[in-house]
Order: structure tokens, then C-alpha cells, then sequence
């Protein structure tokens, strides 16, 4: 099978599979959990956050699903050598996952101080 079309078909699959896992999140049916969701100590620690977290997360990786699929079809039609094709690949799926942990990591702290300060001026 030609490397190229390899490269398309698995932009389109992870990128289906970022989308199905995310809509769930973003339509907040996900309880907290041992395996499914962002699971850091911020949303494990209170409900609230782990709903409106995850939500924002699923958004995110919903984002990345299609920013994925998209890349995919400009790289299986564009003139560049393989090897620049995989890297440029890598590259948006690394820094999309990593980028999108951080900006929930630190949305989830942040929410969770508000939640505290919330939880102390109603006690």
C-alpha cells in the first residue's frame, strides 16, 4: 500500500477517534472515573470541575480531530517529500495533545481555586 495514502487513512481514523471520544465529554455524560476524561488532580478533587474541564477538553480534542483529518487530506495532495509529510504530521498530533493537556491542566486548576473559594463563602 502506497505511504502516502497510509499516512491519509490514519490522519481520518485518529481523527474520527478524537471526535467520538470528545463529543461524550463535551456533552458532560462522562462521570468521574478511573479511565476515561482528563484525570488530574483538579477535576478529581471536585465534580464541578471535572464536568466543565472536560467539557472544554472535548472541545478541544474535537478541534484536533478535525484540524487532524484536515491535515491529512492537505498532506496526502501536497508535493513534499514523505519524510517532511510524517514530521509535519508528528507535529500537529504531538503539539495538539500537548498543547491542549496544558491549556486544560491550567483551566482545571483555576477553576478548582474558584470552586474552593466558592465552597468557603457559602460555609
Amino acid at each position: 500500500m502506497d505511504t502516502n495514502l497510509v499516512l491519509f487513512i490514519a490522519s481520518v481514523f485518529l481523527g474520527l477517534v478524537f471526535i467520538g471520544v470528545a463529543i461524550p465529554l463535551i456533552q458532560k455524560r462522562i462521570p468521574p472515573n478511573q479511565f476515561y476524561g482528563l484525570r488530574i488532580p483538579a477535576t478529581v478533587a471536585d465534580e464541578t470541575v471535572w464536568y466543565e474541564a472536560n467539557a472544554r477538553a472535548g472541545k478541544d480534542l474535537l478541534r484536533l480531530g478535525l484540524l487532524l483529518m484536515v491535515v491529512g487530506v492537505g498532506l496526502y495532495f501536497a508535493k513534499v517529500p514523505l519524510w517532511l509529510k510524517v514530521m509535519v504530521w508528528f507535529v500537529v498530533v504531538e503539539a495538539g495533545l500537548i498543547g491542549m493537556l496544558v491549556r486544560n491542566w491550567r483551566f482545571a486548576n483555576r477553576s478548582f481555586k474558584v470552586q474552593q473559594r466558592r465552597d468557603e463563602e457559602s460555609a
